[in-house]
């Protein structure tokens, strides 16, 4: 004789938890969340701001770098001036007011201009 076999029904399966439970969970749980939601936005607009102020410090620096070089070149060229005794005698004339044993001084009288950048 040939086994007869039975056919079973299928059952619909529940859910072993369900948040059908208690309230308390549910707000527990939307709390919970809603604050880690506000955390990691909180964190990330941080990181942009770091970024920003970051950026904003590099290109203050690159600046600052590059009015260096240029004082820097500025430097060796006077330097480079100075060296020369006949340029480092004029220089001395006209900025401090040096004078060799026979030149002539004449006193002008001051302008507005040069009142205002005494004071």
């Amino acid at each position: 004789m040939a086994k007869q076999y039975k056919i079973k029904k299928n059952k619909a399966l529940k859910p072993k938890r369900s948040l059908k439970g208690s309230p308390l969970k549910k707000i527990f749980l939307c709390g919970a969340l809603l604050g880690g939601t506000m955390y990691l936005t909180w964190s990330g607009i941080q990181d942009l701001q770091t970024t920003a102020e970051l950026r904003l410090s590099i290109q203050e620096n690159q600046q600052q770098i590059e009015d260096l070089k240029e004082e820097k070149e500025q430097l060796k060229k006077t330097y480079k001036n100075l060296s020369n005794p006949d340029y480092a005698s004029l220089y001395a004339r006209g900025r401090y007011h040096v004078t060799q044993d026979g030149d002539q001084v004449f006193i002008f009288p001051k302008t507005e201009d040069e009142e205002e950048k005494e004071e």
